[in-house]
Formats: structure tokens, sequence, C-alpha cells
């Protein structure tokens, strides 16, 4: 069976026509034109047509003779494929402005893309080839039909943003706008409606803003507006990233995040449910559990083995051993699907379909094996949740651990092996804090062997990297300072930094023989391993593909000592203090300063005790300093002991004087 296919060419002083019968009557107003030679359009759509799918048209060109305004073709619908050439038909008449009438289904392909009072017949080649698997040819068919206005093609384009389907990253704000202009019958009024209900009024002020744009926007400018909206999420996480690697800006990258992953970006939530642990002083895993779900359920599979351990685990919510099952199972159904899917990639590419790839040295029970292996917890989430970020690879939880290994802190003892060890891995990373902390550790020998030059290459590298130190300040001797440099270019290879430390032997020994069992138990859960082998085959902890947005501490001058979890105004303090030349297990500071003036002065005040107001009042200001003294020199948790209690007995006799002179001083002006 063939029927007839009409071209004909709209004037360019017509308007496109928006229904059937504006579109019927220009056909006919075009047809009953005068006879003129045949529009050489034609000719040209003819000959691209017929040599690129010879045997489904027929075109009889004729000679001088054909002068008809409109040009008839047959089509052989007894092709068993006939889809894809009138596809193609169509696509040759828009490159050339030439509008298509099919006579027997009344259906008019105009050149602007429209198909009037048939919206769905633009985007059939989109549609097909969504249900075929390919994402990426559905989502260039459905961008080219957007930008000519097709509602069908708004609309699949809102739904991809909103699922994130079509391999495309969720954005709420452009999903709802886009749905909301693409709606087309009562269906999807509906649920673009009840989509947008769901926003907060200030989101909703925001998508309408949004929606003006994007209606105002002719053809490729609305796919520049949708790209642009997008780009910025990605940007915003980029900046929170490059942020907490290497500034001080700590509360700007983290304020960056929450916003992107309320736009859906799964790898923001991810990221933020570690950052509101670990970023303030008051940890929320509640919180923490909140983003991470978002993240599971937007297809992040590393969120989903966490989710899995946070339900193992109890962290922010009760304990739950089916709910952990499930996000388990999840994940490895995810993992293993991408894994076919690569490898389908990698056969395809390969000569005869053979896969080039490495083999894995793993036997095919090796992953059951080492998911049933015991898992070792420190029962704190402040350390156990920042060790499972850390196996994956986030710089930020390693710099953390490193810090609390380093200082001892969260219930777990002092281990500057292990400290070291965490500093090299998140120095790796970026992390220019860790990169400095990493240097300081190997000037002095802390954790492990001493190497004056990897220490100066390290300081250099934390200085390009953000931190206040300053290069003068190393005293890089002529002769270093070629080995010196190598060093640093060296070091700041992606991946190398650890493989320079461990041939240089300068890794630390973290697994060193004769450690009682209750000490490498510990030492495992430092680590932080997360329950099911960390989702992983053999253990092995990937690589991320994108370093933690989480932020860091400001970065301390090169004579300053190693930057630690602390308060932003105690970080502000030390930024600017020097100090002594190589640390030691003592680091001298504003806070041991204070309190050695304030005990000294008051020993020598009581030595030559002389009463009245002016005594008191100097007891009570040197109190004060001491006080000082005490809290500063307290969060050296690196002490032994006795010099803790040292310390506490110190700071004990400023302060008993101040509250007795703050007592007189109260009795003193109560009597007057």
């Amino acid at each position: 069976m063939s029927y007839t296919i009409q071209i004909w060419e709209k004037p360019a002083d017509w308007p496109w026509p928006t229904t059937k019968a504006e579109a019927d009557a220009q056909y006919e107003r075009a047809e009953a034109g005068p006879q003129v030679p045949m529009n050489p359009k034609f000719v040209a759509w003819a000959q691209a047509v017929e040599q690129r799918s010879p045997g489904f048209w027929d075109v009889y060109l004729g000679g001088p003779e054909m002068t008809d305004p409109t040009f008839g073709v047959g089509i052989n619908t007894r092709a068993s494929e006939w889809g894809p050439p009138f596809d193609d038909g169509w696509e040759q008449a828009v490159r050339l402005g030439l509008n298509l009438y099919d006579p027997q289904s009344g259906v008019h392909y105009l050149a602007n893309g429209d198909a009037p009072e048939e919206p769905d017949l633009p985007v059939q080649r989109a549609a097909r080839a969504r249900k075929a698997g390919e994402d990426a040819t559905a989502w260039a068919e459905y961008r080219r039909w957007a930008a000519r206005g097709n509602p069908h093609a708004l609309y699949a384009l809102g739904r991809a943003l909103r699922f994130g389907t079509m391999g495309q990253r969720r954005h709420f704000d452009l999903a709802a706008a886009l749905q909301l202009m693409g709606a087309h019958d009562a269906e999807t009024r509906k649920d673009a409606q009840a989509f947008f209900q769901r926003f907060p009024d200030e989101a909703k002020a925001r998508i309408q803003v949004l929606m003006a744009r994007l209606k105002s926007a002719p053809g490729e400018q609305l796919l520049q507006i949708i790209d642009n909206d997008r780009k910025a999420v990605d940007d915003a996480v980029a900046r929170s990233e490059q942020m907490a690697l290497y500034s001080r800006k700590r509360i700007e990258a983290t304020d960056a995040l929450e916003p992107a992953a309320a736009q859906g970006h799964e790898v923001a939530a991810f990221l933020h449910a570690l950052d509101v642990v670990i970023g303030w002083e008051q940890p929320n895993f509640e919180n923490a559990r909140t983003w991470c779900q978002r993240a599971a359920e937007w297809d992040h599979e590393p969120a989903k083995r966490l989710l899995a351990v946070m339900h193992e685990r109890g962290w922010g919510g009760t304990v739950d051993a089916q709910e952990a099952a499930k996000w388990n199972a999840a994940a490895q159904e995810q993992r293993q699907r991408a894994q076919k899917k690569q490898q389908a990639r990698e056969e395809a590419e390969s000569p005869g379909g053979l896969s080039l790839a490495p083999m894995s040295s793993a036997s095919p029970g090796s992953h059951a094996l080492a998911a049933a292996a015991p898992v070792a917890w420190t029962g704190n989430p402040l350390r156990d949740l920042p060790g499972w970020y850390a196996r994956e690879g986030d710089p930020h939880a390693a710099f953390h651990l490193g810090t609390s290994d380093e200082h001892g802190r969260y219930g777990g003892p002092v281990n500057l092996a292990q400290a070291r060890a965490w500093y090299a891995q998140a120095a790796e990373a970026g992390h220019a804090d860790a990169t400095y902390n990493l240097g300081t550790f190997i000037e002095s020998g802390k954790g492990g062997p001493k190497d004056a030059q990897v220490a100066k290459a390290l300081f250099m590298l934390a200085n390009t990297r953000g931190t206040t130190m300053q290069v003068a300040d190393l005293r890089i001797k002529p002769e270093e300072q070629s080995p010196v440099r190598a060093l640093v270019a060296a070091l700041r290879e992606p991946g190398r930094l650890r493989e320079v430390l461990q041939q240089r032997g300068l890794a630390a020994a973290v697994a060193a023989g004769g450690r009682a069992p209750a000490a490498a138990v510990g030492a495992v859960a430092t680590a932080g391993l997360s329950a099911s082998d960390w989702g992983r085959a053999g253990g092995a902890a990937p690589q991320p593909a994108r370093p933690a947005p989480s932020a860091p501490r400001p970065a301390p001058g090169r004579t300053g000592t190693p930057r630690g979890d602390d308060d932003d105004e105690d970080e502000e303090a030390d930024a600017g203090r020097g100090g002594s030349g190589a640390r030691t297990g003592f680091s001298l500071h504003l806070g041991h300063v204070a309190l050695v003036v304030g005990v000294a002065n008051v020993l020598l005040l009581m030595a030559f005790f002389k009463p009245g107001t002016s005594f008191r009042m100097g007891m009570f200001g040197l109190g004060l300093v001491a006080a000082f003294g005490a809290w500063r020199t307290a969060r050296d948790f690196d002490w032994s002991p006795l010099g803790r209690a040292v310390a506490a007995l110190l700071a004990a006799i400023p302060l008993l004087g101040m509250a007795v002179c703050l007592g007189l001083l109260f009795k003193a002006a109560r009597e007057r």
C-alpha cells in the first residue's frame, strides 16, 4: 500500500498555523497559488531523501513542465520499517523550510517543528529511543523539540530533571517550571500542579520567575537557560569543594551544599550528611540520616551503602536490620548493573567483542567471604561515621580522623602513627590543612621517621593550597632548592603522595607488630570499617569521583601548631601566631603563655601582699588571664596525664584567688 504526501512552502509573511484548521487553510491557499516553475527546494528535498532511503519514496521530478506550487510524492507503507525514513524526510524538510502534509491522516508536519493538534508526533523518535534505552539520543531529541516549543518535549524534559532519568541529574526548580509549561492534558496538568504544590512559598515564587524567563526565551535561548541553571548548581558544589580543600571559608563552603542538595543534587546531599555531623560543634545524626536517605532515593550508590550502615548501627534513628539489608541489596544491584554496562561498553569497543579490561584477582566467592568477616566498631558515631567516609576516600573525613587520633578525641587514645596515615590520605586528595599537618609530623618525627626535605616540600605544597605559611620561613638552603622543588612536583601529582612517602620510608606504621589485641581491634575500628565489607569486593576502598566539599578549618602559619577541629574564634586567634622551630609533644602557644604569666604574677602578689582594692582588682584580672590559659591548654589532649594534672594544679591557684577577690569586691560594693 502507498499513498501521497504533499510538500509545500509557507510564504515568509504568513504566520505559522497553530491549529489544524489554520494549517489546512494555508495549504489550500498555497495549492491555489500561481503556477510557477518547480520550487528548487522540492528538488533538493527529493534528491536527499531518495539517496538516504532508496526504495521508500516514490518521487517523480518530471521536467520544466512541473509548475505546481505543491509537490506530491508517494510513500511506500509496505516496507516493514517505514517510520525512520519518514522521520528523516521530515527532518530534511525542516532544514529546507518545507512543510509535509499527510492528507490521509490530516496531519501537517510544519517546518518549525510543530504538528498542530498532534504535538506527540514530533517526539516519537525520542520516545522510541527512550524505550530502547538510548538515553543520550532521547535527551537530545527532546531538547531539539523543546527549543521549538513542543509541549510534549518540555514536559518530558521536566520529568527527566525531576526523577533523574535519561542520564540527567535532578534539578527540582527547572523540573517544576518545565512540567507546568509542557502540561498538555488533564493528567499532565494534574501531575505538574501536584508537584508544584509540594514546594514552599519561597520556592514557588522562584519557580514562577524561572518559568517567566523560559517562556520569554525563544528557541536555543530556552535551552541555554536550562543549561546555565543546571551548571550553576554543579558549580556551587565544585566551589564548595575548592573552598573546603584550599581556603579558610568553612561556612561559605558548607552553605553551598544544602541549596544544591535541596535541588536534588545527590552528591551534595550525600556529602552534606557528613557535614552536619563533623562540620559543627553539635552533631546532628538525625539530619545526616535524612540527607543520606534523600541521596539514596536519588539513586546514589554510596549513599545506599551508608544508609544501610546507619540503619544497622542506629545512627540518627533506631536500629532496623531489614532496612539495612534492603539498602545493601539495592546498592549491590546498582553496582552490578553498572559493572555489566561497563563490561558491555568495553566489549563493544574491543576487537572481536573481547574485553581488554584487566581480570580481577579476586575469586568469585571472595566478596561473600569478606562481607561475612566480623566488623569492629568504636561505638562512637563521631569516629565511625567519618571513618566510613574516610574509607570511601573523603579527604575532610580523613583530616577529621587525623586530628582525632592526634589529640585522642572522642574517646579514643592518642595514635600519632594513625594520625599521620590519615593526614597523608587527606593530603593526597588535596586537603591544604592536612598537607601542612603532615609536614609538621614529618619535620618533627611524630608518628614515624623524620625527613627535613620532604617536610619543606609539604610546607611549600600546603602554601600553594591555601595555608598562611610563608615560603620564606622555610630557610631552604641553595643546595636544597632543586631536590625540594622536585619533591613538590612529585607530591602534587594525583595519587602519588603516599607512594613517595612509602619510597622514602616515611609511611606511618599503623599495623606495628607486637601490638596488643585490644589495640589492634581499636586500630581497625578507628579506620572506620562499614558494614557488609563497605559494599566493595575484598574490602577495597574505592576512590571517589569528586572529593568531599566538607569545609576544612582555617590553615595556620608555618610556625604555628597543626590545625585541628577547633572553634572558629580559636582558629582566628591562632592564625597569625608564631612559635618555636621544630615541634615536639609540647607546643608553646598563647594559652601556655597566659597560664604562666597568670600564675607567676599571682605568686609575686602573694609574696608582696598589700591588701586593698588595687590588689583585689589585680588578682581578679590575673585570674582571668590564667583562666584563659587553663581553657586553652586544656585542649592539648596529646599531653600526658601528669602534664594535664600539673596544668590543672597551677591553674587552680589564680582561679581560687580570682574567686576570693570577686567575693571581696562584691562585698565592698554592697557596703557602699
